[in-house]
């Protein structure tokens, strides 16, 4: 298991669960995709296509962040046929702000 962590699309604040590594991130959107089937984060997440999460924040930050609590989806990339679905956005159609000096 490793701890991965996911900011909030509606208030930024930073979500964390403990995961299996072999699982791939495709995206992480407001909405639930078309064909989808989610888990709760409590609930057999392995198995599903991707976690439905409520933001409530990261209880051990120092800032006290409670989050919003609305719902958000990190969708797991599905195969068919050996190559992966174009099923909606990828975490690689989002733009990346890694400012280096």
């Amino acid at each position: 298991m490793v701890s991965v962590t996911y900011t909030c699309p509606y208030c930024d604040t930073v979500v964390e669960i403990d995961r299996d590594a072999y699982l791939a991130d495709k995206s992480v959107t407001r909405e639930p995709l078309a064909g989808y089937e989610y888990s709760s984060t409590t609930g057999a997440y392995e198995d599903a296509d991707g976690i439905e999460f409520v933001c409530i924040g990261r209880p051990e930050t120092e800032s006290g962040d409670e989050g919003c609590g609305r719902t958000f989806y990190l969708n797991y990339v599905r195969f068919e046929d050996g190559r992966e679905r174009d099923d909606g956005p990828s975490l690689e159609d989002t733009p990346r702000f890694d400012f280096q000096p």
